[in-house]
């Protein structure tokens, strides 16, 4: 009880009123958390539309030379995908550079060959930078090998051979996907990156000032001074900074909730999903670890020798579970397990996926992980409310 009443009493209210006052007077951190806030969705939504839109062609642009030795091959090649223009002649790496993605030649003697039941030539350029060509050259590719089963099985008829005897067996490919499995595997990633760095970064600023800053300025000596425990001035701080990280976190939300709202997204199959309910399930699932990367990050200013020291060590803790989030994705490991969702970070990366995708989300998890996230805030607490103890503390510089 003693300890509730410490944390609404008076002057604890007054210490949480300076620290918010200070955090969020702090124009250059609040310049921070904006410009990443704003700008890096921005930029990432921005590129990704330019990729959905170079995905979504619905053709490929094919310069033809000497269609007019195989014109049943080339009229067998036309359809949904490819843009045939039949050219007399040209040079292939300059019609590449001009307006068309791939070059198809027919050697001269095609038909002779073909008729004796040797190999003609059949060349096919393309641009490897290209993500048009690429892609048209799969398709041309696959057009061109349909029919060379097709003809070989007519030789083989004409020859008393049976095709299937060439052909034990025909795989078949099912995609067995659905529009919001494919929602998580292309913006799952995205969505956790962006998020969890916004927390990292527009929380980094404040916490650096709030702790090594004030240990520079010598101001914190006259905090320690007051009437004060150590975990009032530790929870004063955690709240202030977090409150700049959360909203930055919810900024960059709502930004790519209008964004993928916005993007084609149809057009490549992928199905997003997220409503208004959503995001804000997302909004307070983030709460619980914005305030772990706020207490995180103040402990590890506190312990820094120097204001520059701890904006090395931040740095540092900024790529640590953005790797840990790529780990697992790469790793194949199945975080819908119960264990999983528990650990910080993890269970928040499962979480926004599903949500992201419209998918269900296991409520008693949900809190299960929340509780262990906000444990572990409380141990850290504890952890800097010693550290303010230490004598070393105001000598550091």
């Amino acid at each position: 009880m003693s300890a509730v009443k410490d944390l609404f009493s008076r002057q604890m209210r007054a210490l949480t009123g300076k620290e918010f006052l200070e955090v969020w007077r702090d124009r250059r951190a609040l310049m921070i958390a904006a410009a990443f806030t704003l700008l890096f969705p921005a930029l990432m939504v921005g590129a990704g539309s330019l990729s959905l839109k170079v995905l979504s062609e619905d053709h490929a642009n094919v310069a033809v030379i000497g269609a007019e030795y195989a014109p049943l091959l080339v009229e067998r090649l036309r359809g949904d995908g490819l843009q045939l223009e039949l050219l007399d002649e040209g040079s292939p790496p300059e019609l590449l550079r001009e307006r068309y993605d791939l070059v198809l030649q027919i050697e001269v003697a095609f038909e002779e060959r073909y008729r004796d039941l040797s190999t003609p030539q059949i060349y096919l350029y393309l641009d490897g930078s290209e993500q048009s060509g690429g892609r048209g050259a799969q398709l041309l590719q696959a057009r061109l090998n349909g029919l060379e089963r097709i003809v070989a099985q007519q030789r083989l008829s004409a020859q008393g051979i049976a095709p299937g005897l060439l052909a034990p067996w025909q795989l078949q490919v099912r995609d067995v996907s659905t529009p919001s499995s494919r929602a998580v595997a292309v913006l799952g990633t995205l969505v956790q990156v962006l998020l969890i760095s916004a927390l990292l970064v527009c929380s980094a600023a404040p916490s650096i000032d709030t702790s090594a800053g004030e240990r520079e300025r010598m101001s914190i000596e006259i905090l320690l001074q007051q009437p004060l425990r150590g975990w009032q001035i530790i929870v004063a701080k955690v709240l202030a900074v977090t409150s700049i990280g959360w909203l930055g976190a919810l900024i960059s939300l709502a930004v790519l909730t209008i964004a993928f709202a916005l993007l084609p997204l149809a057009d490549i199959g992928v199905q997003f999903s997220a409503d208004a309910w959503s995001s804000l399930v997302m909004g307070l699932l983030l709460l619980p670890l914005a305030l772990l990367v706020a207490v995180l990050q103040i402990l590890l200013a506190l312990r820094s020798r120097s204001f520059k020291d701890a904006q090395i060590q931040l740095n540092i803790l900024q790529g640590l579970p953005l790797m840990l989030l790529v780990v697992w994705n790469l790793s194949g490991i199945d975080l819908e397990a119960s264990a999983w969702q528990l650990i910080p970070f993890l269970g928040q990366q499962l979480w926004l996926n599903l949500l992201m995708a419209g998918e269900p989300v296991s409520v008693p998890m949900a809190l299960a992980g929340s509780l262990v996230t906000l444990s572990a805030v409380g141990l850290c607490i504890l952890v800097g409310a010693r550290a303010l103890r230490r004598e070393s503390l105001l000598g550091a510089a």
